[in-house]
C-alpha cells in the first residue's frame, strides 16, 4: 500500500550534525509521509530563495516554519522542550530546517531495521 494511505504512518528523520549521537539520545523529529503532491510543495518552498529574487527573510522564514509546521508531527531528545511549530522555530537554524525539508521532499529517513544492520 503507498505510504500516504497508511494511517498514522510517519518516520523518523535525524540531522546530519546529530547522526554520530548514540541513537538513545540523538534529536530526532517525527514526520508525516508526503505524496508526490506534498514533496511538490515541499520543493517549492526549497526553491523560494533561488526563484523569488524579491522575497524577503521574513517571508522565507514563514513559508519555511509554516510548511514545517504541516509535516512534523513531533519529536524526543530535545530536551524538556514540547513539541510545537513556535518551538521549531526557537531551535532550528534556516539551514537545519531546509535539511529537514530536504530529508522530507526525498523520504530520506532509516527505518530502525536499517538501523540494526
Amino acid at each position: 500500500m503507498p505510504l500516504f494511505l497508511e494511517p498514522d504512518q510517519k518516520y523518523p528523520i535525524v540531522l546530519d550534525s546529530d547522526q554520530a549521537k548514540p541513537p538513545e539520545s540523538q534529536p530526532t523529529f517525527f514526520a508525516k509521509s508526503q505524496s508526490m503532491r506534498g514533496q511538490e510543495r515541499v520543493g517549492k518552498v526549497l526553491d523560494l530563495w533561488t526563484d523569488t529574487p524579491d522575497i524577503t527573510i521574513a517571508e522565507l522564514f514563514e513559508s519555511t516554519v509554516g510548511l514545517l509546521g504541516e509535516i512534523l508531527v513531533g519529536w524526543k531528545n530535545m530536551g524538556d522542550l514540547v513539541f510545537s511549530v513556535d518551538e521549531v522555530r526557537n531551535v532550528l537554524t534556516y539551514t537545519e530546517a531546509r535539511e529537514l525539508l530536504r530529508k522530507v521532499m526525498y523520504n530520506q529517513h532509516i527505518t530502525p531495521l536499517e538501523k540494526k544492520s
